[in-house]
């Protein structure tokens, strides 16, 4: 028989091996067993199958007020990252809904996980605090080592025996070889 803990251990364990197969590249074939295997590692950690001991229950419990505010929230962020300007093109309905959906999460994060106290909120808005002032600093940074490098000379144009070589690459590339 199988105990809770192991039913947990082995779901983390299928989450793992899930994401590592996604990250592989479509010439292996285990690319795409990674969602089965992800979602019945998902459902190993959410469903409740055997009877789990103390500290089984509070992680079970930790569990379960983690995903509903995560789940959210990672779609809210898919959303975003889609909707992001890319070329200068902007998306606005997945933008605004995946922002939408983000505030939700954190409605839900606070309604989950009842714990939060007014010095946490403090700790962790201080904690933004000096994120945000560590990027700014950071980004002058960069700005000030990227003024003093000089600029470089243009590269010098190709020579004919170079355009003929890049020519004959392109044209066999695309099948158009004229030998």
């Amino acid at each position: 028989m199988i105990e809770g803990s192991v039913q947990i251990w082995l779901g983390f364990f299928l989450i793992l091996l899930g994401t590592f197969w996604g990250r592989m590249g479509p010439a292996f074939l285990r690319n795409r067993y990674y969602a089965p295997i992800l979602i019945l590692g998902l459902f190993c950690l959410v469903i409740d199958i055997y009877e789990l001991d103390e500290q089984g229950s509070i992680l079970r419990n930790a569990i379960n007020d983690f995903l509903p505010w995560f789940s959210v929230g990672f779609l809210g962020y898919y959303l975003v990252l889609i909707g992001a300007p890319t070329y200068w093109k902007t998306r606005f309905p997945q933008l605004i809904s995946g922002w939408l959906i983000i505030f939700i999460s954190f409605y839900l994060y606070v309604k989950y996980n009842n714990h939060i106290s007014i010095s946490d909120v403090f700790i962790s808005f201080t904690s933004i605090i000096g994120i945000l002032i560590s990027l700014i600093f950071f980004m002058f940074l960069v700005r000030f080592v990227e003024n003093r490098i000089p600029p470089e000379d243009p590269a010098p144009e190709l020579t004919d025996s170079e355009k003929e070589f890049v020519r004959r690459i392109i044209s066999k590339n695309i099948g158009v070889d004229e030998e």
